[in-house]
């Protein structure tokens, strides 16, 4: 999955990409808000030294956004239903009801995975597997003006990296 976004911000060896957000965005809160809603601030490592107003190209592989779909869904999901089926069997086992028991400890294990995934977080950020990553620095410069002043375009300058 490819993004293209600006650098506005130089953090360290990080730099702050302001990228528009696409309908693929859950919303999920991963990242920061940007001035506007519908673009997202990302914070990735720079090891192409981009400079702020830098256009760059992010990469995140299929592989980890399938991993951290998979994370992020499937995990409360099983959690659901761990949970749902203990309720059940505990609550024939020590005589509750069994479908109110079922519900809060389906809703139980749900909320405590979410707290596991949570405390895991540093680690996922530390590794940078989940971590968009610059694969591109892509300068703009100004072709020039016509004689009123307007820009004619833009020139695409990839350099060497």
């Amino acid at each position: 999955m490819n993004e293209y976004g600006e650098i506005i911000e130089l953090k360290s060896s990080n730099a702050v990409v302001k990228v528009k957000r696409n309908s693929a965005c859950g919303h999920c809160g991963a990242c920061s808000k940007g001035t506007l809603p519908d673009e997202m601030l990302l914070t990735v490592p720079n090891p192409l030294h981009g400079e702020v107003g830098d256009h760059v190209e992010l990469e995140l592989a299929s592989g980890q956004v399938l991993k951290a779909s998979a994370i992020a869904y499937l995990i409360p999901l099983l959690a659901l239903i761990l949970g749902v089926a203990a309720g059940y069997i505990l609550g024939d086992k020590f005589s509750f009801n069994q479908e109110l028991s079922a519900c809060l400890l389906g809703l139980l294990f749900t909320i405590l995975s979410f707290f596991g995934i949570r405390a895991m977080e540093p680690q996922f950020r530390k590794g940078h597997q989940f971590t968009p990553q610059v694969i591109q620095v892509i300068k703009l410069e100004k072709k020039g003006e016509n004689e009123d002043g307007e820009r004619k375009g833009y020139k695409l300058d990839f350099g060497k990296f």
